[in-house]
């Protein structure tokens, strides 16, 4: 019995020291994690806004052209065209997007 009482104190003690230039276990963990997230933020961030940005480009020249096409009575040339215009700012966002990615 005095054999398992010997080791108790010297188990715990083991754990309570630390190396001298070790960091404490509680920023160690927040240290080790910190790397990675970083890179995987900045490597994400350009995607992060990119639905807001194509839904705006390609939703809001339709709703204009139906817009125009109400007062203007002239159905639906302006909604048509609005589409054409948010089609092709869509692509260009998206092409933007790629070249950002490539440099």
């Amino acid at each position: 019995m005095n054999h398992a009482e010997d080791q108790a104190p010297a188990e715990s003690g083991e754990s309570s020291t630390n190396h001298p230039d070790a960091p404490p276990p509680d920023q160690e963990n927040s240290l080790e994690g910190a790397g990675p997230w970083r890179s995987a933020l900045r490597d994400i961030a350009p995607y992060l806004d990119l639905g807001w940005r194509l839904a705006g480009v390609a939703a809001f020249p339709p709703l204009i052209g139906a817009g125009i096409d109400v007062q203007f009575q002239t159905t639906p040339w302006g909604l048509f065209i609005g589409a054409a215009i948010g089609l092709v700012g869509a692509g260009l966002q998206l092409r933007r997007l790629q070249q950002e990615f490539r440099s």
